[in-house]
């Protein structure tokens, strides 16, 4: 279980993902992050400054885990292995999972499809990720600049 606070946690292990960390990893060094993902094997693959949770992001027992109540951001991302409109579904619920336990978290979450974007704000979506934009730059501006719209 994680114990730290006021952290911020990462759904899904995927590409974008790594990038995200490579190109930022940096300026994340002092971030204390944790990321939740049920589908990563080989954990030596994860920047040291990662706290780990192999679990299902909708399960209120994993979010317990990562200490939900007391994070401060959460950057949700869609799952490359299903459909897109699978995906985004299940970010969705992802998210609402997540507020049900911290409705004052700041969520950023990456949606697929234009016709779900409209559902991840009615969930409470405080920042929306589209794919077709430049994801690595957006998720970090989106975490970390409050100010920008979406």
């Amino acid at each position: 279980m994680y114990i730290g606070n006021n952290h911020f946690v990462i759904i899904g292990w995927n590409e974008r993902v790594k990038n995200f960390l490579f190109c930022f990893g940096e300026s994340l060094s002092l971030t204390k992050m944790v990321l939740i993902d049920s589908t990563l094997e080989e954990t030596h693959l994860l920047p040291d400054q990662i706290y780990f949770i192999k679990g299902d992001p909708q399960d209120p027992e994993t979010l317990v885990k990562a200490n939900i109540q007391q994070a401060e951001k959460v950057l949700i991302t869609a799952d490359p292995d299903q459909t897109e409109e699978h995906a985004d579904i299940n970010s969705i619920l992802s998210l609402i999972a997540f507020k049900g336990m911290n409705p004052s978290i700041y969520s950023v979450v990456e949606i697929l499809t234009s016709k779900q974007i409209v559902n991840a704000r009615h969930a409470g979506a405080d920042q929306i990720i589209h794919r077709s934009l430049p994801i690595s730059h957006l998720m970090y501006d989106k975490l970390f600049s409050k100010e920008m719209l979406n």
